[in-house]
């Protein structure tokens, strides 16, 4: 008896099993989708309970993506689809494109598969200056065999337009001291108007005086031992601008405008009357600077950003995380999929089936 008419092939070669394995496929993929994934046991605790996070991970749920039952929804689906191209496609009868076309759509299904099964996804923190050469994969360390080295990490945020430095003039007979208020009195003139925009600069009316912005801390403290400004973290506690501030015969000196404590910091004595009207800033940019290295030798230097990874080894490396508070470490999701040339070589299968469906058969047909 030819394998066509045994069971288990009209098993795998009914429309109907295809339907329902793609409607398993769909509500998993939405079970997936409104449940957060991959998630420290914390945030599910948190969030759904003892009772809860321990049904999610019994299940599965909690990585839906690599559960068994999901996989094996997806090798089911995959026999499906092959059995139907064998039993119901010929070269002969049927058109080549829409041959290719469900081909594709198994070949990409097997690189997902291949990327499952042998795949690796992981997590690694790295402090600036440290070398990384591991990360931990399903509970499981793994080697890179490499090092992944943070040289810097870079952190921009976007800058509200309306975000200015107002520069106010005292009274001949005044002194702008540290009890002025932050607001400007009536006998006060605007001078100049800034952005704080990092080297931006202005002259300071007619006054013969310029202002330059050296650079920008959002929680402002001085360490005392070393007398050296730093940021005490990332969150807006304290945002300062460091102003450089240059006269007509070439003095400079450096004064810091304050945002949300002005009249605690203003200069006793001084010209001028500083105004910092922070708004509240977005996450613009965060880049990590690495370098690899690999027996002893630096390989390769490259910034990696959102959408931007570095990709040495077999391995990729995404902008995944960072240090909210000081800025210190980076964290960077690694990935090795071997299925990833396979999906690609999928997609070009797919490419190739619609030219023939839409372009060639057309055109083959009018001769």
């Amino acid at each position: 008896m030819s394998i066509k008419h045994t069971k288990l092939w009209r098993f795998f070669s009914s429309i109907k099993l295809a339907i329902w394995l793609l409607v398993i496929i769909a509500l998993l993929s939405l079970i997936g989708t409104l449940i957060p994934q991959n998630q420290d046991p914390e945030f599910y605790l948190g969030k759904y309970g003892q009772y809860g996070y321990q049904v999610l991970s019994k299940i599965g749920l909690s990585n839906v993506y690599a559960s068994w039952w999901f996989i094996l929804t997806l090798v089911f689906f995959a026999l499906n689809l092959a059995v139907c191209i064998l039993n119901r496609f010929s070269i002969k009868n049927r058109s080549l494109g829409s041959f290719f076309c469900h081909l594709s759509i198994l070949v990409i299904l097997i690189g997902a598969l291949i990327g499952m099964f042998f795949g690796q996804k992981g997590y690694i923190q790295v402090k600036v200056g440290q070398e990384v050469g591991s990360f931990i994969s399903q509970n499981k360390k793994a080697d890179l065999g490499f090092f992944i080295r943070l040289n810097e990490f870079v952190f921009n945020e976007h800058i509200d337009p309306k975000e200015k430095l107002l520069i106010y003039s005292c009274p001949k007979e005044a002194v702008c001291s540290m009890t002025d208020s932050v607001k400007p009195g009536k006998d006060d003139k605007l001078l100049a108007e800034i952005t704080a925009d990092i080297g931006a600069e202005s002259d300071i009316g007619d006054t013969g005086y310029r202002v330059k912005v050296l650079r920008y801390v959002s929680d402002f403290m001085m360490d005392t031992a070393t007398k050296q400004v730093v940021s005490r973290s990332a969150s807006p506690n304290n945002p300062a601008i460091e102003l450089e501030i240059k006269d007509k015969n070439g003095n400079v000196k450096k004064v810091w405008a304050f945002a949300r404590f002005p009249d605690m910091h203003q200069e006793s004595g001084a010209e001028f009357k500083f105004v910092y009207n922070w708004q509240a800033r977005r996450p613009k940019d965060f880049i990590s600077k690495v370098t690899v290295i690999k027996d002893g030798k630096d390989i390769i230097s490259q910034d990696i950003r959102v959408n931007e990874p570095l990709r040495f080894g077999g391995y990729t490396f995404f902008q995944n995380s960072y240090d909210n508070q000081g800025l210190s470490w980076s964290g960077l999701q690694v990935v090795n999929d071997p299925g990833v040339p396979v999906i690609y070589f999928g997609f070009i299968l797919l490419i190739v089936g619609l030219v023939m469906i839409f372009y060639v058969k057309p055109l083959t047909q009018r001769r």
